[in-house]
């Protein structure tokens, strides 16, 4: 009996078959692997968003009527304007038991597509102690508002609005692009004191 081999053009059929699937399944796993990127990409730009906007609003909710440092007239717990804004705020946690204050001193700042935070103890003193750290919050943002609400209801661009001492608004309203995130919108309540009007 004679065994009978394949044709050189049954073996470059084979062959170009072969290829043509292995073309597919890489195209597919190309595809894949993208999206997979893609995914990782748009899980760790909503971290960061998530991350700066709570650390926002944990210094916002804590918000206290304590003069800031850096105002000489000592009448100001919060001074706001179009892209920075500067508070001080209880609750800050002493795990460590260390020889420090509860208070911290915050400065949020939006400028060269950063959003950074500043922060320190306050002194009482002037100038600024030179303990002053930074955190750069988020990358590649955009601020569209900054907005401070008072008690009535009615949004300023800048705080103090109302001329009373150590007075805070009621909420602040915040509106930034952020990466992947265009638009975001956010209205955070405030402690809200509104100031001693006979001190």
């Amino acid at each position: 009996m004679k065994q009978r081999g394949f044709t050189l053009l049954e073996v470059l059929i084979a062959m170009a078959l072969f290829s043509l699937l292995g073309l597919a399944c890489y195209q597919l796993l190309e595809r894949v692997l993208h999206s997979e990127r893609r995914i990782d990409q748009h899980e760790q730009q909503l971290r960061s968003l998530q991350r700066a906007l709570g650390i926002f609003e944990r210094d916002l909710t804590q918000a206290i009527a304590h003069p800031l440092d850096d105002d000489l007239s000592r009448r100001q717990a919060l001074i706001g304007r179009t892209d920075n804004l500067r508070l001080v705020r209880g609750g800050w946690s002493n795990p460590l038991d260390q020889a420090r204050s509860d208070v911290l001193q915050v400065n949020h700042r939006w400028e060269n597509g950063q959003w950074l935070r500043d922060y320190h103890s306050p002194t009482g003193q002037v100038p600024l102690p030179k303990e002053i750290r930074q955190q750069r919050l988020l990358d590649g943002v955009q601020l569209k508002h900054l907005r401070y609400i008072d008690a009535s209801g009615v949004a300023h661009s800048t705080w103090p609005a109302l001329g009373l001492p150590l007075s805070l608004p009621q909420a602040i309203e915040i509106e930034l692009d952020a990466p992947g995130y265009p638009d975001i919108r956010r209205v955070i309540l405030l402690p809200g004191f509104q100031g001693n009007a006979g001190a």
